[in-house]
C-alpha cells in the first residue's frame, strides 16, 4: 500500500524547511527509523526518520527546495501487515494533516478573533481569496503585535528577500497589521516599474551606443558570477547581526594579554586531558576565566528588553562561542559556566563543535546564550571588532597569539606571547570604565592563571 509521509511540526513556530540531503533515492527500500532526509530550519539541522519500512516510491522535493510542514515529504510502498497496522492505529496521514491544519486554523482564528467564515453576506470575492490564500502566508500561529516588530510569515519574509523589499516600510493588510504575500507583491510591482520606466528615460537619452556597452558589461558578468538564495541558519545569522546594529549602540574596548603563564599551564595539562580523549586549547582558560569574572561583574552578565524599560541580571553564565561551520557562523553556548570545570568545559565544547561542523548541533545549544567569545585568532586574526550578539549585552574578539617585543620594568626588552583583544559592548548599560575595570579583571585570570584557583569552588 502506498502511504505518504507527512514533514511533521518541528515546533518554535517553525513553518518550512529547506531540503539539505536525501539520505534514500526513489525504489530504495528502507527499515523503520532509518535516517531518511535531513532538512534544515532557520536554527538548526534534523534529521527525519522513516516512521514505516517498505519501498520509497516518490520524492516530492529536491534538494534546496522548500517543505511546508504538514506537506508530503515522500511516498511509501508498505506491505500489508504495515499498511493494515498503520490504518488501525492512525488514520491516514493526509487526513490527519488536513486535520491538524484545520485545527490549527480554527484555534488561530479563535486566538486572533478572526474567523474563517465571513462574519457578514457582504464579504467581497477579495476577501474571500485573502481567506482563502491565509494558509499559503504560512500564518500558523496568532499575529501578536510587538513594537519594532514586524508581522510576517517565513513565506513572506523570504519573498521580500529574494526583491530586496525592506518589510518595515511595507504597510500589512492582515489581522493586526499583518503582511501578507499580496502586500509585498504590490510593492514589488510598483518598485519594479519605477525602474522600468527610469531605465527606458536613460536609455532614451544616452543611446544605443551605452545599450550596447551594458549589455557587454553584463554578458561579461554573467560568466563569472552567480546567485543564490539566503536561506536556513546563514539567513537567521543575517537578520541577527542585522538587528544587533539597528538597535545596539556599540562601543569598543581594546587591551592586550600576555599569554607567558597560561601557555606554559596548557602545555602542562594537555597530556591529562588527551588521556581522556579531549584536545585541551586555550578557550576552555577564557570561557572559565570570563565565568569567574561575570560574579564581580554582573550587569556585563545582563540583557535589556526591547523597549528599554527592563534590566535582567542572569545567575546562569551561558558563555557562547563562534563557529565556523559549514552552514555558516553558529554560536552555541556552554550553559552553566559557573558550576563546571576546567574538563567539564572543554569536553561539551569538543562535543558541540564537532556536533556543529557536521551540521547536527541541536536547537538548544543556540538558544539562551548571556555572553559570547569570537576566537578569530584560531584562524589568523589579529584583531577584529566583533558585533554584539543581541540581546546580549557584550562579546569579546580573540586575536592570534604573537611574540612582541615589550620592555621590562628595568628597561630592558623582552619577547612575550603577546593577544589582542576587543571587546564590544551595549552601552545603554555598559560604560567604557566598567568594561575596562571588567576586562581587567578577566585579563588578569589569564596572565595569572593560578589566581584563578582561590575563586574555584
Amino acid at each position: 500500500m502506498n502511504i505518504d509521509f507527512i514533514l511533521p511540526d518541528i515546533g518554535e513556530g517553525i513553518v518550512e524547511c529547506e531540503i539539505v540531503k536525501w539520505n534514500v533515492k526513489e525504489g530504495d527500500v528502507i527499515a523503520e527509523d532509518q535516517s531518511v532526509v535531513e532538512v534544515m530550519t532557520d536554527k538548526a539541522v534534523v534529521e527525519i526518520p522513516a516512521k514505516h519500512s517498505g519501498t520509497v516510491h516518490k520524492l516530492y522535493y529536491k534538494q534546496g527546495d522548500i517543505a511546508e510542514v504538514h506537506s508530503p515529504l515522500f511516498a511509501l510502498d508498505t506491505d500489508e501487515s504495515a499498511s493494515e497496522s498503520h490504518q488501525n492505529s492512525a488514520e491516514d496521514p493526509t487526513a490527519v494533516a488536513t486535520d491538524k491544519k484545520a485545527g490549527n486554523e480554527e484555534k488561530v482564528n479563535e486566538n486572533t478573533n478572526h474567523r474563517a467564515t465571513p462574519a457578514n453576506n457582504n464579504t467581497n470575492e477579495q476577501g474571500n481569496a485573502a481567506i482563502n490564500d491565509k494558509w499559503q502566508d504560512g500564518d500558523f500561529e496568532p499575529p501578536i503585535a510587538i513594537p519594532g516588530k514586524v508581522l510576517a510569515s517565513p513565506a513572506v519574509r523570504r519573498i521580500a528577500r529574494e526583491h530586496e523589499i525592506d518589510l518595515l516600510a511595507v504597510a500589512g493588510s492582515g489581522k493586526k497589521g499583518r503582511i501578507l504575500k499580496h502586500d509585498v507583491s504590490h510593492v514589488s510591482a510598483t518598485s519594479e516599474s519605477a525602474n522600468t520606466d527610469e531605465s527606458f528615460t536613460m536609455s532614451n537619452a544616452m543611446g544605443e551606443t551605452n545599450d550596447i556597452l551594458r549589455s557587454e558589461v553584463n554578458n561579461t558578468a554573467s560568466e563569472a558570477s552567480y546567485t543564490e538564495k539566503v536561506r536556513g541558519i546563514r539567513a537567521a545569522m543575517a537578520k541577527q547581526m542585522v538587528a544587533s546594529v539597528k538597535t545596539i549602540p556599540h562601543f569598543t574596548v581594546s587591551d592586550e594579554i600576555r599569554m607567558d603563564k597560561l601557555i606554559a599551564l596548557r602545555q602542562s595539562l594537555k597530556p591529562m586531558f588527551e588521556a581522556k580523549g579531549i584536545k585541551l586549547s586555550f578557550m576552555p582558560f577564557f570561557v572559565k576565566a570570563l565565568s569567574l569574572a561575570l560574579k564581580e561583574f554582573p550587569i556585563i552578565n545582563s540583557q535589556l528588553n526591547e523597549d528599554g524599560t527592563e534590566l535582567t541580571y542572569f545567575n546562569h553564565h551561558n558563555i557562547g562561542f563562534a563557529v565556523d561551520a559549514k552552514m555558516g557562523l553558529l554560536v552555541p553556548n556552554v550553559k552553566g559556566v559557573e558550576h563546571l570545570s576546567l574538563f567539564d568545559i572543554a569536553q561539551q565544547m569538543h562535543t558541540t563543535i564537532e556536533q556543529a561542523r557536521e551540521g547536527k548541533l541541536s536547537g538548544d545549544a543556540l538558544k539562551g546564550g548571556t555572553i559570547s567569545i569570537s576566537n578569530i585568532g584560531a584562524i589568523g586574526g589579529i584583531t577584529a571588532t566583533p558585533v554584539v550578539n543581541k540581546p546580549e549585552a557584550a562579546i569579546v574578539a580573540l586575536g592570534k597569539t604573537q611574540t612582541l617585543p615589550r620592555f621590562a620594568a628595568d628597561g630592558s626588552v623582552e619577547a612575550h606571547s603577546i593577544m589582542m583583544v576587543n571587546w564590544s559592548g551595549d552601552h545603554r548599560i555598559i560604560d567604557g570604565a566598567t568594561m575596562v575595570r571588567f576586562n581587567n579583571l578577566w585579563s588578569s585570570f589569564i596572565e595569572e592563571p593560578e589566581t584563578m584557583l582561590m575563586h574555584l569552588k
